[in-house]
């Protein structure tokens, strides 16, 4: 059909069978239908090539672990994707640098993990510390991702209106790159940062979540669920290839978003590792060929580094309402809030600039923030809260803490509730050396986190003392909420004594895990050796990187090759 084809009709269908006034409950949908698959996003931008710099592939996959994908091109069950990495000989890339040091943020999900990498900033510094949080300086929910509550029009959003990018106060990695190199031609695929680029690619389903993860969620099976976000990404590499094939200027820069895999493994019965084992073999790896093979016969690939990174991992769980810690029965996380007195945000995406909430809870999985109004302007029922003060740390942020931490160790006042929470951290007024959070102990007491860490050592862990600071200190740190929540999940081995916020599903992530946390990142170029490209790495990236590192990489490899 070319390449202005139309994908809608994938859309519509899942939007027909979650019921039949889907579309008119969701108007921002026909937008997605009304700008096609590719999008122009600087129409009067002038390109010139500058030979000496590398051109840059980004494949970016999402919910992949580093054990995980690292096994799988060793035991070459990947050998599409080696292919692209140059090759392997006796499972070692022959031409890439695959990293074990890159750590994800916190909390590990995928909206906070990549702004950061596309950007090269830190949660606290870019605003982003989720995929849904709360900036009490505007009264609003921000929401790319929602889990919390179910709406497609806050994910429509990212693609339609550039919502995301329209937050950042500082510059994407492309802008960088755009510094030095002004005529690089930028093109970004199902990317949720993509300002900067000249070309948005997409698939017309690019709902990824909110009323798209219902939908799958309420009426879809496991099989069904499968063909939906194995068609996502084909759709979105078949937009790719297309595009190449037919435009007669290729890019320096084309990042590659792939979403099914996670979003595949949070509803798979067969467990998360099981099916994205399968997802890669059997959906990604033919998709991967048709690119190679499109990328190898335009040239791209002969000076191009190849990067392939991904945002976190996942942590199987229970699918039952006992672990899934939601918002709308008895016994869920915003009962507490209402018996220790607080009158607590509705699950929504807007709600009016007059709304009375003292409140807002905010869900990323493993983790949930507690953003919190300081009471005194607002202690009468009706009365709008003034949330450009901070909360009061004794009368408003330890009242909820020590509630929670009450619920979780011995059922108080929620008794379902008990044994969910492995610790609750509060923020302090002002960041101590020692990072903006504290531990609140069994007794009601504060602890810095690498006093409560030395008391309860937590193995499975990665690193939390600095991911904390990272997440919360910085001129937006404060979004990262008053009272953060970290269930029983990513450090325990049952699944049955795993917790997390959000619906019901089969996995999630989002903990301070080692299973979550620890990702992958390969850089490859034909013919460099692999202790080659290691060193260019390694002279960019420090001894404990985090994804900001990564996206300082990315700006260096598009330098002048000497």
């Amino acid at each position: 059909m070319g390449k202005k084809r139309i994908i809608a009709a994938s859309v519509v269908a899942v939007l027909v069978a979650a019921g039949a006034g889907a579309l008119a409950l969701y108007p921002r949908a026909a937008l997605l239908f009304a700008h096609g698959d590719v999008r122009e996003l600087r129409r009067d931008a002038v390109h010139t090539r500058s030979p000496d710099r590398p051109k840059l592939l980004v494949l970016a996959l999402d919910g992949v672990d580093r054990a995980m994908l690292y096994g799988m091109l060793k035991s070459g069950e990947l050998p599409e994707l080696s292919a692209l990495l140059g090759g392997a000989a006796n499972g070692e890339l022959q031409h890439a640098c695959p990293s074990e040091r890159v750590v994800t943020v916190l909390p590990s999900v995928t909206i906070a993990a990549w702004t950061t990498l596309f950007t090269g900033v830190l949660p606290g510094v870019h605003g982003v510390p989720g995929n849904e949080f709360f900036a009490r300086e505007e009264r609003a929910m921000v929401a790319p991702a929602p889990v919390s509550f179910d709406d497609i029009a806050p994910t429509l959003a990212v693609y339609t209106e550039d919502a995301l990018g329209a937050r950042l106060d500082v510059p994407t990695v492309y802008e960088q790159m755009r510094a030095h190199d002004p005529g690089a031609r930028i093109w970004v695929a199902m990317s949720q940062v993509y300002r900067g680029a000249d070309k948005l690619l997409l698939a017309k389903r690019s709902v990824l979540s909110g009323a798209f993860a219902a939908v799958v969620r309420e009426t879809v099976d496991e099989r069904t669920a499968r063909g939906i976000y194995a068609e996502l990404d084909e759709e979105v590499l078949d937009a790719v290839v297309e595009e190449l094939d037919e435009e007669k200027e290729i890019p320096d820069v084309l990042t590659v978003y792939v979403a099914g895999i996670d979003l595949f493994a949070h509803h798979a019965d067969q467990g998360p590792d099981v099916a994205r084992r399968a997802y890669l073999r059997e959906v990604l790896a033919p998709k991967l060929a048709r690119l190679r093979r499109v990328l190898e016969e335009r040239g791209f690939l002969r000076d191009a580094f190849v990067v392939v990174v991904s945002d976190h991992g996942h942590t199987e769980v229970v699918r039952d309402a006992r672990h899934a810690l939601g918002t709308s029965r008895e016994g869920e996380p915003p009962e507490v809030l209402e018996r220790a007195g607080f009158r607590v945000r509705p699950f929504t995406w807007k709600v009016p600039e007059d709304a009375d909430f003292q409140a807002v809870l905010a869900y990323n999985g493993a983790m949930a923030s507690v953003h919190l109004a300081d009471r005194s302007t607002c202690a009468e029922a009706g009365r709008a809260c003034d949330w450009s003060r901070p909360p009061r740390l004794e009368e408003d942020v330890l009242p909820v803490a020590r509630a929670f931490v009450d619920a979780s160790r011995g059922g108080a006042g929620v008794p379902a509730l008990r044994g969910t929470l492995d610790m609750v951290l509060v923020r302090r007024a002002a960041p101590a050396a020692d990072g903006p959070y504290a531990v609140v102990e069994a007794d009601g007491g504060l602890s810095s986190v690498r006093e409560h860490l030395a008391a309860h050592p937590h193995p499975t862990y990665v690193d939390l003392e600095r991911r904390l600071r990272h997440l919360g200190t910085g001129p937006h740190g404060h979004r990262a909420g008053d009272v953060l929540l970290v269930a029983n999940n990513g450090n325990v081995d049952d699944p049955a004594a795993r917790f997390y916020f959000a619906s019901e599903v089969r996995s999630w992530h989002g903990s301070p895990s080692k299973q979550d946390s620890d990702v992958p990142l390969v850089v490859a170029r034909r013919g460099r050796s692999r202790a080659d490209l290691c060193a260019v790495v390694d002279e960019v990236l420090p001894e404990a990187p985090t994804l900001a590192d990564v996206g300082r990489l990315l700006v260096r490899l598009r330098e002048p090759t000497p």
